[in-house]
């Protein structure tokens, strides 16, 4: 759990950038800035609990009697009641719904098949959800910056907005890392 897996994870080889998870929900949340911090902390809440219990149900029962490849059935089982259990907490409370399923799950994914450990697995995918919403202001500014052109057409604008975020992507990917072997 070093700097360079922090960099790694939430930079260079970001979900959102890299797998392409949640590029259009991203999209969307730099649109809509309202309640993104709690969007967040649900988020938040909902993968790193369900990444610790299916690790832990999947080294403990799953494993030991050879049923490892029932890891994302198990997964969306824990995934689904937490999820629903935080957003009739959030629902009740602020009156603002917080829903993200696709999204989540699939950073619940990405942290349990990327890793070796308990620590490891929901560091990983608490590093997924703070790529997700780091790449939100980099798109709203990106989207301000087109706003500014006043273009008309929307589609015009998804595509110009779209070949912005490719050249996001090649250049973190074109960025020299070697430097953080020695952080």
């Amino acid at each position: 759990m070093t700097m360079m897996n922090i960099f790694y994870y939430v930079f260079f080889s970001s979900v959102v950038f890299i797998y392409g998870i949640g590029i259009e929900r991203t999209s969307i949340l730099c649109l809509k800035r309202r309640s993104i911090v709690l969007k967040m902390i649900k988020m938040l809440i909902c993968v790193t609990s369900t990444t610790s219990l299916t690790y832990l149900i999947s080294s403990k029962i799953l494993v030991p009697q050879e049923l490892g490849e029932l890891f994302p059935f198990i997964a969306i089982l824990i995934f689904l009641s937490i999820s629903v259990f935080v957003e009739s907490i959030v629902r009740i409370t602020f009156h603002v719904s917080a829903a993200e399923f696709a999204v989540a799950f699939l950073f619940v994914l990405v942290g349990l098949s990327e890793s070796t450990s308990l620590g490891e697995c929901v560091f990983i995918s608490l590093l997924c959800v703070l790529s997700f919403f780091a790449a939100i202001p980099f798109l709203y500014a990106i989207n301000k910056r087109i706003n500014y052109n006043e273009r008309k057409r929307h589609f015009e604008n998804f595509a110009f907005f779209l070949v912005s975020f490719a050249v996001i992507i090649i250049i973190l990917l074109s960025w020299n890392t070697s430097y953080l072997q020695t952080l």
